[in-house]
């Protein structure tokens, strides 16, 4: 990895005066205010239909859903016809992973800022992993416990990160441009010959 690397400023909170000049981020550039923003990432190794409102979505296995927003209070989300009760405060956002018979919340970070760029792990295998820089020399997030989430907020750079598990084995993610004002997951799930990692953009939906 590259020496400027180690450079990078990671902080934990955002202003609040970002938001109040106008510097909105991925939720407010699609979404009324104070809406409620939700997404689902399959873990089976099946097709997933999903519904809530006037929302429908397809998930292919491992694949994660677009962020679906609506205004806070009580929903009924639908996966493959089944129906599951939320209720959603305003402004907030999660992350729902379905297992083929339950969805486990994961509370994400309500990102406003056009400053920074937001990184999010999620932790979906038996085993703890950590977020590093490629040559392991700088642990970005983690170590995380199986079924943990965690982010953090670092400058828009160009960088190559990999997965470190517990058992040791290494998951190279591909070489990424993080831009100011935008969410990048890193997933770490069940694969056939292992775990697996990526790492992708995260999106709102547009109008249904």
């Amino acid at each position: 990895m590259r020496v400027w690397i180690l450079s990078l400023l990671l902080v934990w909170s955002l202003p609040t005066w970002a938001a109040q000049e106008g510097n909105e981020g991925l939720y407010e550039m699609a979404a009324p205010p104070d809406s409620a923003f939700v997404r689902v990432v399959n873990l089976t190794s099946g097709q997933l239909e999903l519904a809530m409102d006037e929302w429908r979505q397809s998930l292919a296995p491992g694949r994660a859903g677009d962020y679906l927003y609506r205004p806070g209070g009580d929903a009924q989300l639908q996966v493959n016809g089944q129906p599951f009760a939320f209720s959603f405060a305003a402004r907030s956002v999660q992350t729902l992973a379905y297992d083929g018979e339950r969805l486990t919340a994961f509370e994400d970070t309500y990102f406003n800022s056009r400053l920074k760029a937001l990184v999010v792990m999620y932790n979906l295998v038996a085993q703890g992993a950590s977020l590093q820089t490629a040559n392991g020399a700088v642990t970005v997030i983690g170590p995380l416990a199986a079924s943990e989430s965690a982010d953090r907020e670092i400058n828009g750079v160009k960088v190559a990160l990999r997965v470190s598990l517990d058992d040791g084995a290494s998951l190279p993610l591909d070489e990424a441009v993080l831009q100011r004002g935008r969410v990048y997951s890193v997933w770490v799930v069940a694969g056939e010959s292992g775990p697996q990692a990526r790492l992708e953009e995260a999106n709102v939906a547009t109008m249904p």
